[in-house]
């Protein structure tokens, strides 16, 4: 009786072990065909992948775009006649400066105006109002060349 209850156990334990090799095959077999239908589905959907990602780097370049605008029309809110004031212009020029050379995308396209934030930082005497009106339209006007170059690039 012990003998049958042994040779029953082996083969129960065969057919389990099968049992798992099959299911262990269907899984594998399940895996490439899945694979498959994603690299195929990446292949046939490049160029919609591709811009979906260009979206998302072009949405970054944009917040970075709407900040520095905003500290622009910050610097109008100061005069370099007033001492304290002219401080403020100082910090707000440092953290505009900062935020070009951060940004390598924007870095390239800003680096005159960076040399002449960089000129007034280390010698604020220099920096007038007049010469601060005039970093400021040139400011803006250069980010806002870029920000329409960058819509033209979404829209491409």
């Amino acid at each position: 009786m012990l003998d049958y209850q042994l040779e029953l156990k082996k083969i129960i334990m065969d057919i389990i072990k099968q049992i798992d090799f099959g299911i262990n095959l269907v899984a594998n077999v399940f895996t490439v065909v899945a694979s498959g239908i994603a690299v195929y589905i990446f292949l046939i959907n490049k160029e919609k992948l591709s811009t979906a990602i260009n979206l998302l780097l072009n949405y970054s370049k944009q917040l970075t775009l709407s900040e520095l605008k905003f500290k622009i029309e910050r610097l109008n809110d100061f005069t370099t006649n007033d001492a304290d004031q002219k401080k403020e212009v100082i910090n707000i020029l440092s953290e505009i400066e900062g935020q070009i050379i951060g940004n390598k995308k924007i870095k390239s396209d800003l680096e005159p105006q960076s040399k002449k934030i960089n000129e007034f930082i280390e010698n604020s005497k220099t920096l007038t109002e007049p010469k601060k009106r005039s970093l400021v339209s040139e400011l803006r006007e250069s980010v806002r060349n870029i920000d329409v170059a960058n819509y033209n690039n979404i829209i491409k």
